[in-house]
């Protein structure tokens, strides 16, 4: 009997170890950018144009111009605990763009899953905007449950000149909160940047995330397009601080993306992304 008490509180303590660590590393709510493009380029990812636009600012699906699926897989700081995965599906229609994407982050114990539904409209070649609503359940194992909510995000995409672009996204505006017996609130979060064009070979960006709780963040990237076919990305984000490189093949209707992001006390957080673009 003493063996099996003592293997038992073991393993609750064990078990109980896991949640408060992958809870403290990702919030429940939390606006988890997914997405190995933009990833590579420093998460800064408010003007560009991308299937993964769901997570970063929907404005951005209005410039799709065709048909496009996408999945990606990240496993952060090489954590099989803290994988994340996730489809996408963009469908232009007209001047609009609807979006439907899953996405899902955890293991056993605590997992994440956020449905999303987006529509953004293309108002004229200078002007873009987006908004989604979405599903987040969190979930705990061992008979702990689970709780639900709503979320709601916005965005917007507009020209300053020929080649530079301004961006600004809201996440969470109505400040709903996950409830249980903490009261856990979901992060609200505003970020803004530019994006400039400098020609079809380079592009750079940087952008500025406040949640209303926290410190802002900074984010900056560049892509660098040597050829038709190979894409190469890098850049730096804050809060922490963080390095990110990437690359990007594309064959034909295909796009096949690679990214890492490295935290010094944490190390990697690799990730693969794949889209395929309808004709």
């Amino acid at each position: 009997m003493r063996r099996s008490v003592t293997f038992g509180t073991v393993r609750r303590l064990t078990s109980l170890l896991l949640c408060l660590r992958a809870l403290a590393l990702c919030a429940g709510g939390d606006n988890t950018p997914v997405g190995p493009r933009i990833a590579g380029m420093g998460q800064a990812g408010v003007t560009l144009i991308d299937l993964w636009s769901v997570h970063h600012n929907q404005a951005g699906l209005a410039g799709l111009t065709k048909i496009t699926i996408g999945a990606h897989y990240q496993r952060h700081f090489l954590s099989e605990e803290l994988s994340q995965q996730g489809l996408a599906v963009a469908i232009p229609l007209g001047k609009g763009t609807i979006a439907v994407s899953g996405n899902s982050l955890g293991f056993d114990l605590y997992r994440e899953t956020k449905a999303g539904v987006a529509y953004a409209m293309r108002f004229c070649e200078g002007l873009r905007a987006g908004v989604q609503l979405n599903y987040f359940n969190v979930r705990l194992g061992e008979n702990y449950g689970s709780r639900s909510m709503m979320t709601a995000e916005l965005g917007i995409q507009a020209r300053l000149t020929e080649k530079l672009w301004i961006g600004a996204h809201l996440y969470n505006p109505t400040r709903a909160k996950l409830g249980g017996p903490y009261d856990e609130k979901v992060p609200t979060i505003l970020r803004a940047g530019l994006g400039y064009t400098f020609s079809d070979k380079l592009v750079i960006t940087g952008e500025v995330a406040k949640d209303i709780d926290k410190q802002e963040q900074f984010h900056a990237g560049i892509e660098y397009r040597p050829i038709s076919a190979l894409f190469l990305r890098t850049g730096v984000s804050t809060g922490p601080v963080q390095g990110h490189f990437g690359a990007g093949v594309r064959v034909k209707n295909f796009d096949i993306d690679l990214a890492v992001a490295y935290r010094s006390l944490l190390g990697p957080t690799p990730m693969i992304g794949l889209n395929y673009r309808f004709e």
